[in-house]
């Protein structure tokens, strides 16, 4: 058992601290907007009922596609310009590119623009988990899960203020992603003032946090045999957590509305508790993490994604509907930040491409995972839907905590063991 280390660090840091917490707010605000949105915007293009639900779902697994292909794509850009350029460019055009799916009305041009935006996401999202990484460098001490956080922060915010909206406006989203995505972009006209240089980083010592690591992979190589296999394990582990948070924010609000016969507004919210739950989480994760192992919590985690999805399914209300997604948010808040701070930390010279790695298997989720709902819901209906993800976070909790173990034989020191 370990504690978080304090260290002092100086104001342009805090600030750089400060504009990756707003970075994470708007990538969850983004992804929640979308997702509170679904039904009026399914409503918009006429895609209702179950014969809407193959349209839609090829519409979401373009956004997945694209996020993936952003994710690998920006790794290598962010090792050589650094993550400022690259977060400045997407914070400024990921708000305004969900503008556009308020004003179509045909299935390519959505299908066009959702390949956009989530190609969008999945460069931001990158970009800034590694500048994530880089600011944590300056506190020698895990704080991932502390930015994770405010990605579940402004999810729950602004999908509630969307859920609000689409109360008023039923028949498109143009208003509602058109207002939101404004003010996400002015929020990205602030907090990247603040961001990180490429050569903004702490002084070495002995005892930096990160000393220890072995084989950093060489400047202008790709990665190595043993660095490769070390990113499909995170990666792998964030696919089945990605899997299963996709199922929510793409399905979540017609689960609720249809099977328990709720208002939209009001399954709209149930998707905002889910998020919510998740800030609340990963408000604790890094010390959880410290103090009982990286291992362990992901196994708690992974078992209280199993508890939520089965008081989901076997419920039968809103209610117990309701109380299993904030349970299944709350599992679900700690995994990601784990493996991707870990992956970062392996070797910071080249941070982007490693997160890039982690991050475009765990999108791939967001390919596989529509494809697969899509057929579960032609075929056996929406009433099976939840099974799916109780499927994926149950093998994560059996299987995860012995992948945790594997990528600590990679380090040397004692002190860097317990950061991994």
């Amino acid at each position: 058992m370990s504690t978080l280390q304090k260290t002092p660090v100086p104001l342009r840091i805090r600030k750089a601290r400060i504009a990756t917490f707003l970075g994470f707010v708007m990538i969850g605000a983004m992804m929640y907007i979308w997702s509170t949105g679904v039904s009026v915007f399914r409503t918009q293009l006429g895609f209702s009922g179950e014969q809407g639900d193959a349209n839609f779902g090829l519409i979401a697994l373009g956004v997945g596609v694209g996020s993936a292909a952003g994710a690998l794509w920006v790794g290598r850009l962010l090792d050589r310009l650094g993550a400022k350029p690259v977060i400045t460019v997407c914070a400024l055009a990921y708000p305004l590119s969900i503008i556009p799916l308020g004003f179509v009305s045909g299935f390519w041009f959505a299908l066009c623009f959702g390949v956009v935006l989530g190609l969008l996401r999945g460069a931001l999202d990158t970009a800034l988990n590694a500048h994530g990484v880089q600011v944590e460098r300056f506190y020698r001490r895990s704080i991932m899960s502390g930015f994770h956080a405010f990605y579940s922060l402004g999810g729950f915010l602004l999908g509630m203020a969307c859920s609000w909206l689409t109360g008023f406006y039923t028949d498109s989203v143009q208003m509602p992603y058109t207002v939101l995505g404004v003010a996400m972009f002015i929020v990205g006209c602030v907090f990247s003032r603040w961001l990180l240089g490429k050569h903004d980083l702490p002084e070495a010592s002995s005892s930096d946090w990160q000393t220890g690591v072995q084989s950093p992979d060489e400047p202008g190589q790709g990665p190595s045999a043993k660095t490769l296999l070390v990113m499909i394990a995170f990666g792998v582990l964030l696919l089945g957590s990605m899997m299963g948070e996709n199922a929510i924010a793409d399905w979540g609000q017609e689960y609720i509305r249809r099977e328990f016969s709720t208002t939209t507004s009001t399954a709209g919210m149930a998707v905002s508790i889910f998020v919510g739950a998740a800030f609340i989480g990963r408000l604790f994760g890094d010390r959880l993490a410290a103090a009982f192992g990286n291992a362990q919590v992901v196994f708690g985690c992974g078992s209280i994604c199993v508890l939520g999805m089965s008081l989901t399914i076997v419920g039968g209300t809103a209610v117990t509907g309701i109380i299993g997604f904030a349970l299944f948010g709350l599992g679900l808040s700690c995994i990601a930040p784990l493996m991707i701070s870990a992956a970062g930390r392996r070797d910071p010279t080249h941070a982007g491409r490693n997160i890039g790695i982690v991050n475009c298997i765990g999108f791939s989720g967001m390919l596989v995972g529509p494809a697969a709902i899509t057929v579960i819901v032609s075929n056996f209906g929406l009433s099976t839907l939840m099974f799916f993800p109780l499927t994926m976070l149950g093998l994560l909790a059996t299987f995860g905590p012995l992948l945790m173990r594997a990528p600590k034989t990679i380090v040397t020191t004692n002190q860097a063991t317990k950061s991994v």
